[in-house]
Protein backbone atom coordinates (compact mmCIF):
# COMPACT_ATOMS: atom_id res chain seq x y z
CA UNK A 1 0.00 0.00 0.00
CA UNK A 2 1.87 2.86 -1.32
CA UNK A 3 1.94 6.27 1.00
CA UNK A 4 2.08 9.18 -1.33
CA UNK A 5 3.28 12.68 0.54
CA UNK A 6 0.36 15.56 -1.01
CA UNK A 7 -0.03 19.02 -1.35
CA UNK A 8 -2.99 21.13 -1.75
CA UNK A 9 -1.73 24.55 -3.95
CA UNK A 10 -5.76 26.39 -2.78
CA UNK A 11 -4.68 26.22 1.08
CA UNK A 12 -0.56 25.14 1.09
CA UNK A 13 -1.53 21.71 3.26
CA UNK A 14 0.68 18.95 3.48
CA UNK A 15 -0.76 15.56 4.36
CA UNK A 16 -0.36 11.86 3.38
CA UNK A 17 -2.28 9.75 1.25
CA UNK A 18 -2.53 5.85 1.04
CA UNK A 19 -3.57 3.79 -1.85
CA UNK A 20 -4.81 0.40 -1.53
CA UNK A 21 -2.21 -2.35 -3.17
CA UNK A 22 -2.94 -3.30 -6.53
CA UNK A 23 -4.96 -0.02 -7.45
CA UNK A 24 -4.39 2.70 -9.22
CA UNK A 25 -3.84 6.00 -7.84
CA UNK A 26 -6.80 8.31 -7.45
CA UNK A 27 -7.14 10.78 -10.98
CA UNK A 28 -8.51 13.38 -8.21
CA UNK A 29 -7.37 14.15 -4.69
CA UNK A 30 -9.49 15.57 -2.15
CA UNK A 31 -7.81 17.67 0.23
CA UNK A 32 -7.86 16.81 3.93
CA UNK A 33 -8.10 20.49 5.74
CA UNK A 34 -10.16 22.54 2.23
CA UNK A 35 -11.55 19.99 0.68
CA UNK A 36 -10.03 21.59 -2.67
CA UNK A 37 -9.84 19.07 -5.20
CA UNK A 38 -6.88 20.12 -6.85
CA UNK A 39 -4.29 18.18 -3.72
CA UNK A 40 -1.25 16.46 -5.49
CA UNK A 41 1.55 14.71 -5.08
CA UNK A 42 3.75 16.69 -3.67
CA UNK A 43 6.99 17.41 -6.66
CA UNK A 44 10.32 15.12 -6.23
CA UNK A 45 8.04 12.93 -3.33
CA UNK A 46 8.18 9.16 -4.28
CA UNK A 47 5.10 7.24 -2.76
CA UNK A 48 6.64 5.18 0.36
CA UNK A 49 5.67 2.06 1.49
CA UNK A 50 3.01 1.86 4.60
CA UNK A 51 5.10 0.64 7.50
CA UNK A 52 2.84 -2.28 8.75
CA UNK A 53 2.70 -3.82 5.01
CA UNK A 54 6.81 -5.11 5.42
CA UNK A 55 6.85 -4.96 9.49
CA UNK A 56 9.15 -2.02 10.17
CA UNK A 57 6.99 -0.85 13.31
CA UNK A 58 8.24 2.44 13.03
CA UNK A 59 4.74 3.81 13.31
CA UNK A 60 2.05 5.52 10.61
CA UNK A 61 3.07 7.19 7.55
CA UNK A 62 -0.64 7.90 7.36
CA UNK A 63 -1.35 9.14 11.00
CA UNK A 64 1.57 9.57 12.24
CA UNK A 65 0.45 7.09 15.17
CA UNK A 66 2.91 4.51 16.86
CA UNK A 67 2.02 0.47 15.62
CA UNK A 68 2.49 -0.69 18.68
CA UNK A 69 0.20 2.21 20.49
CA UNK A 70 -2.08 1.36 17.70
CA UNK A 71 -2.37 -2.47 18.06
CA UNK A 72 -2.36 -1.97 21.98
CA UNK A 73 -5.36 -0.01 21.47
CA UNK A 74 -7.09 -2.71 19.70
CA UNK A 75 -6.30 -5.59 21.74
CA UNK A 76 -8.56 -3.56 24.88
CA UNK A 77 -11.31 -3.56 21.90
CA UNK A 78 -11.51 -7.10 22.10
Amino acid sequence: MPVYSLHCPDCDHRFKGMVMAHTTPPREWACSHCGGRRAAPASGSQPEPHPWEHGSGGGCLCCGGDSRQTNERRAERV
